[in-house]
């Protein structure tokens, strides 16, 4: 058994609710093992429980205040609270998401009657039997699919896995969303193979869309490109993944829908036309806070492109899914490439995490996406 003892400043991040715990703010770890769940206290208090991992700055992720075991049963008491937060929602969604749920490292994407698995904790992968046995008895699920087949891993000593963990092998799932229908390949897709946390954002889009041309950068399966084209626009849609552009010709077929997928870097829009809204949701671009005037020069360049193919009054949509690329970064970029092009901006609104995605107020970190959608307008025309 690890056991952890904090510094005053660990206690009074683990007593505002915060659930990351790291190396400067720990006084002393007793264990044998770089990896498991530890005893938690603050000088001779009993603080609670946690996952410790010995190999990386944010040693220890709090789980509990109570001393109890972390067996098959704590995992169904904090998937029961996650089910009847979610009541009422759709069988396609989020079901557990990591801190928000109070289950940091462990994210859980249901599909109807598939659920997919990813591990982001060292120190859950050696309960993963357990998890897998709650879910079996709650959900009562056909298939459990692992994706931790990360492109950077997210804690040290972390291994990447993707395969089948119980029933039979899934097929692609259909999602149906907005009145819209997408395939989702939660075997060989992105992440957990859909993307349910821009839901409200999509939603957002087709309400403002118009019977004019629409460019998706950053497409993935068609999701925002589709609930245009099915407002009335003529979209084309960027991707530089000639799979998932198939999966988003499929699903624009099956909804009946002409949208133009187009194979190319969309950060790259060169020789692209002239549109009346465009919507941006580049990936996480950066892991670090270090890296933000890497990501402030990478949006600032695309934000400069794409007001370069905007009509004299257009909508725009620029999204980030890093939490480092807070919503004032966000603002300053669009500003500053409108000063440059002659541009005056006029906001409509903010979206983001949907109810399936709860986060802490407690960590900020936890509410990382972020859209801003705004009106552009040429100074000429003023």
């Amino acid at each position: 058994m690890e056991i952890v003892k904090l510094k005053k400043r660990g206690l009074e991040k683990v007593e505002r609710g915060h659930l990351w715990i790291f190396k400067d703010e720990i006084e002393e770890t007793i264990s044998d093992r770089n990896s498991g769940i530890a005893n938690i206290f603050y000088k001779d208090q009993f603080i609670g429980k946690g996952l410790y991992n010995g190999r990386t700055n944010n040693a220890l992720k709090f789980l509990t205040s109570k001393d109890e075991d972390i067996d098959i049963n704590f995992f169904k008491k904090r998937f029961v609270i996650a089910q009847k937060r979610r009541y009422g929602l759709s069988s396609f969604r989020r079901e557990i998401n990591s801190e928000g749920d109070l289950l940091p490292g462990l994210i859980v994407d249901r599909f109807n009657n598939t659920l997919v698995v990813q591990i982001r904790a060292l120190a859950f992968e050696s309960l993963k039997d357990k998890i897998i046995d709650a879910l079996i008895d709650l959900y009562s699920p056909s298939s459990i699919y692992e994706r931790s087949d990360f492109e950077s891993l997210p804690e040290e000593g972390l291994s990447r896995y993707k395969g089948l963990l119980y029933g039979k092998e899934p097929q692609n799932e259909i999602v149906e969303e907005n009145g819209l229908k997408f395939s989702a390949d939660v075997v060989r897709g992105q992440k957990t193979g859909f993307f349910y946390d821009q839901r409200d954002s999509r939603f957002f889009v087709k309400k403002i869309a118009s019977a004019q041309k629409a460019l998706d950068l950053f497409t993935y399966t068609g999701g925002f490109a589709l609930n245009m084209a099915s407002a009335g626009m003529k979209v084309d849609a960027v991707d530089i993944s000639q799979d998932d552009l198939e999966i988003g010709r499929t699903n624009a077929k099956m909804n009946g829908l002409n949208v133009n997928f187009m194979l190319r870097d969309a950060f790259d829009l060169k020789d692209l036309g002239i549109y009346d809204l465009v919507v941006a949701d580049p990936p996480s671009l950066i892991k670090r806070k270090e890296e933000r005037q890497k990501a402030f020069n990478m949006l600032s360049n695309l934000v400069d492109q794409i007001f370069d193919h905007i009509e004299d009054t257009g909508h725009v949509c620029l999204c980030s899914c890093a939490y480092n690329i807070d919503a004032e970064m966000l603002e300053k970029i669009v500003l500053s490439s409108a000063t440059k092009k002659m541009r005056t901006i006029r906001p409509l609104g903010w979206t983001g995490l949907p109810m399936d995605h709860p986060h802490l107020l407690s960590m900020p970190e936890t509410n990382y996406l972020k859209c801003f959608w705004f009106e552009s307008f040429s100074k000429k025309i003023l």
